[in-house]
């Protein structure tokens, strides 16, 4: 056998970009040849709820007097704050509140540098997040810790968490993208925990790694003022809850600070929130353990057929590090953004002809693999595959009746379900009305299209806005 023949031959060097994978990617599929195109139906992970600390939680007495001494802990060292108060609620939950009429601008709430934990300041052999959740158990054993108020003021157990939660409750989620992320969640935890150090195993349990985790998912912040990405907690900063649009951050390097400052106007007793990032409430629930009834953020899992052309398996695991032996699922949300054009560059994959992938590397991939306008007939069946892959997503949901209650878990489980749902439809509803505008060739008409569109439409009419004026930028 000639040695252009052999598989090592068809991978590229080192360093590839996307056009030699996609190429690589023909030369590995065609040898595949006769791979059996029907694909299994994609089945829920499976789920086991991780075990909970065996702390007792404390009373919410006891939970007033833990943040208390926290906030005086941190004023001792040096943490400040102007405007803004923190009242504790009988369940001894705390909160940020103007405690005056508050301007635009206004520096609210500074944290220095050393009241900072970062993962890459505390030593031992884990790394990372890791770290952290290796170290929050055992400095919590520690009266003397130095963190000690911060610590107390933890809260004992996180049972909002999905990670935490059993099958039954699990079960309220199923078909949904947030229970694939919590079963996802769950499975790392126990694999990271195995990872561990025998001699760290020794010292923390299962339970307490997973409680440590998932401190540092609710809590942990990149770290300011730092190159590499690092991520720490910051006390006091964890008090507030999350909102868009009330703050921002900035870290002052010559003085050490983290200071966050207002963002808007605030009447007095109004709730100054910090924001944890534009995150859906799949986001939220599965790593903070809430949801926001009115979130204007969604997204959900597009679920696509296993690709019946090998080539077009490889390809995508090759670019895109997409299963081979699975159909693979992506989470895409209600905007153009990186997520929704990796999904419909491999909608493009599945709609290309040979011809037209090699079409695809002479004019050039995107520099993470994305797959350009090669058409508007291409275009048009790329849409058709994101329609089918947002109906098999829906019919995924609806196979599972969630049950009747009224518990805050449950209405917390149906916005979820409802924020997921519009998403899929709306995909659906831009796959059927993008048709129309895909053979128009002058880009200026395709943005004049797209400017009639008000911006401030949501669902399918913002989708195909913004789909569009990328379409204008290709053309």
């Amino acid at each position: 056998m000639a040695s252009s023949s052999r598989p090592q031959a068809w991978l590229p060097g080192n360093d590839p970009g996307p056009e030699a994978l996609l190429r690589a990617a023909e030369q590995i599929g065609h040898a595949i040849g006769g791979r059996a195109a029907s694909a299994p139906r994609c089945a829920e992970p499976t789920w086991t709820a991780l075990p909970v600390r065996s702390v007792a939680s404390p009373s919410p007495h006891e939970r007033r007097a833990a943040l208390e001494r926290a906030l005086a802990w941190a004023k001792g060292a040096g943490a400040s704050w102007d405007g803004i108060e923190f009242p504790i609620d009988a369940d001894g939950n705390a909160s940020a509140r103007a405690c005056r009429d508050l301007s635009r601008g206004e520096p609210i709430l500074t944290i220095p540098r050393r009241l900072m934990i970062i993962d890459n300041e505390l030593g031992g052999s884990a790394t990372g997040r890791d770290a952290l959740a290796a170290w929050l158990p055992l400095e919590a054993r520690d009266p003397t810790s130095r963190w000690r108020a911060h610590l107390d003021a933890q809260p004992a157990h996180l049972a909002e968490l999905p990670m935490f939660h059993d099958e039954a409750d699990l079960a309220q989620l199923a078909g949904t993208t947030a229970y694939e992320l919590a079963a996802d969640d769950a499975r790392a935890v126990r694999s990271r925990y195995a990872q561990l150090s025998p001699e760290l195993r020794e010292r923390i349990s299962l339970a307490e790694f997973a409680w440590g985790c998932a401190i540092v998912t609710s809590r942990a912040f990149h770290a300011p003022g730092s190159v590499e990405p690092r991520i720490a907690l910051l006390p006091i900063v964890d008090f507030m809850n999350h909102r868009l649009g009330d703050t921002t951050w900035s870290y002052d390097p010559k003085a050490a600070m983290f200071v966050v400052t207002t963002e808007r106007t605030f009447a007095i007793g109004d709730e100054v929130h910090f924001s944890y990032g534009d995150r859906s409430n799949t986001h939220l629930f599965v790593h903070y353990g809430f949801t926001e009834p009115n979130n204007a953020v969604s997204e959900a899992g597009l679920l696509f057929e296993r690709a019946s052309d090998p080539v077009v398996a490889v390809a995508a695991h090759l670019l895109w590090r997409l299963p081979l032996d699975a159909a693979p699922r992506m989470r895409v949300a209600c905007r153009v953004d990186h997520r929704f054009l990796r999904a419909l560059s491999l909608a493009r994959l599945h709609a290309a002809s040979p011809a037209d992938r090699a079409r695809a590397s002479e004019a050039g991939l995107g520099p993470d693999g994305d797959i350009p306008w090669l058409g508007g007939s291409i275009e048009e069946g790329a849409f058709a595959v994101l329609a089918a892959a947002a109906r098999r997503s829906l019919e995924l949901l609806d196979a599972h009746a969630p049950r009747a209650s009224d518990t805050a878990w449950d209405r917390s489980c149906a916005i979820v379900r409802s924020g997921e749902r519009s998403v899929l439809e709306s995909i659906i509803e831009l796959a059927s009305a993008v048709r129309v505008h895909l053979c128009e060739g002058d880009p200026a008409r395709v943005r004049a299209a797209a400017d009639a569109i008000p911006v401030d439409e949501p669902g399918a009419p913002r989708l195909l806005r913004q789909y569009l004026r990328a379409l204008a930028d290709a053309l």
